[in-house]
């Protein structure tokens, strides 16, 4: 698979078709066959690298400007156009190892010069028509897209003059990193083993990183007779590093390093890269560096990206591992003769040096057993020696001597048995076997006793050691009474916080029950419109968002200048979708209060369209929540939506307070906005009426009220490349949602919002209050 071009191999069928079109005189399918071949075997360079590749780009440049010029018979100024052009796009590919990554740096921005020149004098002196300005153009303008790149990747080395964190001659930092099939991967695995070529790349969008990937699988079989290993290291996730190997054919690991720590630690990762392809990673990307690390673990040789001669040049690796192995046999050869001159030189020692020896050694063996002692005496765990076949206690320490009120001479009179209470001599005879059997055990379930009768609760680790030649347990204690203390403080105060917390549960559901008592059963929009639904999802127990509808016959006839005109015993239907601000019982407050002022609308004799409800609202808000003068002034509100809907005269009237009204006709969503201010209890903001807008329906459309709750949803982990934390669902999938399940039900759409709501939620919290209404005419 790795010799198939596809894509190449379309362009050269594409290039065909456009000398015969140039033969039979139709210049323009030429030309657009010819920029379609261009792009199709660009879009390989991040694949493959082939001369068939790049014939096939300067041909499909050569064809495009030769339709473009055949017509006439003057110099081909656009054919130089964009076969310099075609240079400046594909040349740098060809020759990578000579120009580095941003080496000459001026071929790419002097080419598109050039080729802009050309293309703007020949479209200015010679008659082209349109097709000389739009044709070259895109080749044109990608030339100078790729000598843009060029020139900010060239800044940003030079700001990383700074060089690496893991230098030369230093040893490289550990790291812990999944390869392409999810295994994870050390750097200590190989330690003594094989040397290692780390190769940093910048993701599988760079087609510089390819590159560097393929040069280096030309020369992996070289690399291994060498014993070293190849591995690269990016910051794609592991699914997207999967694909790379197979599509690059690659024989050896790509480890993920997202997040990019490793990057970091290594000194190659530049936060703040200023390069548009490399916009999706927030960390930055790292520079395309490499790094040999010998069998030690240690540094031997750093390849720059900008540094001509050194990247994507692995023939400058193999001397540096040769004379690391020469110097690996020559060390190993030197210990060797070392440790036989060291024993032929032993043999001849005097009797005299042996002697001193032995008194050094010695002299050295009392400070060390001083230096022990000392460290015994001074810790603040009690220490205690016991034989493991009579409990006598052998040795102690003075931290054991004061918990226990006894002097270390006394201690070393008694036995482990006589320091626990007697109900606990079946316990500390087993945990003596225990400890046996198990080399070791901490314990804290038996208590001491002291001298003057006291009981001192203590955890224990015990473990088996020699001692004076025959097996002994040493028991390290500690005196855990104030931290039983503090357990039990700390257990009070939580049975209290439980207590509290389940008064606080109790009464928040108690708040959820009033709130339902005081809105309308969502059962019962059905009986107005049977074809309808609510989906309503609080976050927390009680609500911010909430629903309202009503059904009514207008008494007498009604003329709002803002509305339409409605005659005496017409039939309305009034829906609200309403956003109260916050969540839970600050929202649920609001809630009430919000649907107490919608309530009062109805025998309001102003009110005569969708828009005076909402201005209603708003100033009856004002006047409920800023009564007392004493008190800071409250910002809180609500946004809503608002339709009254006469369905027999198949009309409706709108108006919303940021939130806006969807209307699906024939699979076609139409949107009206809603006024960009909400409902708002402060006395600070000018109150502006709100807009009453108007709409004609037709028998099935679909009217949507909702809140922004669906839309602000995070989730999606299941798509590739989303980050932990998930992304918003947003609107556009919202609407994307609503218009591709019209042939559904009601009900069916209902489920439908549901299910899609659930699975790209995941297992993410549900952030905020959600609330959709679906009406079909």
């Amino acid at each position: 698979m790795k010799k198939i071009h596809p894509s190449t191999t379309l362009a050269v069928v594409l290039n065909l078709g456009s000398i015969v079109c140039l033969f039979l005189g139709y210049t323009l399918p030429a030309s657009i066959l010819s920029v379609v071949a261009y792009f199709a075997s660009i879009k390989e360079v991040s694949k493959y690298t082939s001369w068939y590749q790049f014939i096939t780009v300067f041909v499909s440049a050569f064809l495009i400007g030769a339709s473009l010029d055949l017509p006439f018979d003057h110099f081909p100024l656009l054919t130089i156009a964009l076969l310099i052009a075609g240079f400046g796009s594909i040349l740098r590919i060809v020759f990578f190892t000579t120009f580095s990554y941003t080496g000459y740096s001026w071929f790419e921005p002097l080419m598109f010069g050039l080729a802009f020149i050309c293309y703007l004098i020949g479209n200015l002196i010679f008659p082209y028509g349109w097709q000389g300005w739009a044709f070259p153009s895109v080749i044109i303008l990608f030339a100078g897209v790729l000598g843009w790149g060029i020139l900010k990747d060239k800044k940003q080395l030079k700001i990383h003059s700074g060089g690496y964190r893991v230098q030369i001659g230093k040893p490289a930092n550990e790291f812990a990193l999944p390869d392409q099939n999810g295994e994870i991967v050390k750097l200590s695995d190989f330690k003594d083993k094989r040397h290692l070529l780390l190769i940093f790349v910048r993701g599988d969008w760079c087609p510089g990183c390819h590159m560097m990937l393929r040069t280096y699988e030309k020369n992996n079989d070289k690399f291994q007779s060498k014993n070293i290993l190849v591995m690269a290291i990016g910051p794609d996730p592991i699914g997207v590093n999967r694909g790379m190997v197979e599509k690059l054919g690659l024989d050896f690991k790509v480890l993920s390093d997202e997040g990019q720590r490793t990057a970091m630690v290594y000194g190659v990762q530049l936060k703040e890269y200023d390069n548009d392809f490399a916009e999706k990673y927030e960390e930055g990307i790292p520079l395309p560096a490499s790094f040999l690390i010998d069998k030690s673990g240690v540094v031997r040789y750093v390849s720059r990206p900008d540094k001509v001669g050194e990247f994507l040049n692995p023939s400058l690796i193999f001397p540096i591992i040769e004379e690391l192995d020469g110097k690996y046999r020559t060390s190993k050869d030197a210990a060797e003769e070392g440790a036989s001159l060291k024993e032929t030189s032993s043999k001849k020692a005097s009797n005299s040096q042996e002697t001193k020896k032995f008194e050094d050694e010695i002299t050295s063996l009392k400070k060390q057993l001083s230096n022990y002692e000392s460290i015994i005496d001074q810790a603040n765990d009690a220490m205690i020696v016991i034989d493991i076949v009579d409990g006598k206690i052998h040795q102690s320490n003075p931290s054991a001597a004061k918990l226990l009120e006894y002097t270390e001479e006394e201690l070393e009179k008694l036995s482990l048995f006589d320091l626990h209470p007697k109900e606990y001599l079946q316990k500390s005879s087993s945990i003596v076997a225990d400890v046996w059997e198990k080399g070791g055990l901490i314990y804290k379930d038996i208590p001491f006793i002291t001298k003057s009768g006291n009981l001192i609760p203590v955890e224990c680790s015990a473990k088996v050691a020699p001692f004076a030649g025959r097996p002994a347990i040493v028991i390290y204690a500690r005196d855990i009474t104030e931290r039983l203390r503090l357990e039990k403080e700390i257990n009070e105060q939580r049975h209290q916080i439980d207590e509290k917390n389940k008064d606080i549960s109790d009464s928040i559901e108690y708040s959820k029950r009033i709130q339902q008592s005081i809105f309308i059963e969502k059962e019962k929009l059905k009986q107005y419109a049977p074809n309808s639904f609510i989906f309503f999802k609080p976050r927390d127990v009680v609500s911010g968002d909430f629903y309202w509808f009503t059904n009514y016959d207008i008494k007498e006839d009604l003329h709002s200048a803002e509305g339409y005109q409605y005659k005496a015993g017409t039939n309305i239907l009034v829906v609200a979708a309403v956003d109260c601000t916050g969540h839970g019982v600050p929202g649920a407050f609001m809630s009430i209060i919000g649907n107490t002022l919608l309530n009062q609308t109805l025998n309001n004799l102003s009110v005569d369209s969708a828009g005076r409800a909402l201005d209603y609202v708003n100033s009856e808000l004002k006047k409920s929540l800023n009564k007392n003068s004493n008190e800071t002034p409250l910002r809180d509100g609500m946004d809503m939506a608002l339709c009254c809907i006469d369905i027999k005269g198949m009309r409706l009237e709108f108006a919303g307070a940021n939130n806006p009204l969807y209307i699906v006709r024939n699979k076609e969503l139409i949107e009206f906005k809603g006024d960009k201010q909400p409902i708002t209890a402060s006395m600070d903001t000018v109150a502006k009426p709100f807009t009453n807008k108007l709409f004609d329906l037709q028998k099935g459309d679909v009217i949507y009220l909702f809140t922004d709750g669906y839309a602000d949803q995070f989730g999606g982990e299941h798509l590739e490349g989303t980050k932990s934390g998930g992304k918003k669902f947003l609107y556009k999938r919202f609407k994307e949602t609503l218009v591709n399940m019209q042939d559904q039900s009601m009900d069916e759409q209902k489920a439908t919002l549901y299910n899609t709501f659930e699975k790209w939620r995941g297992s993410l919290a549900q952030v905020d209050d959600v609330l959709v209404i679906g009406i079909k005419i």
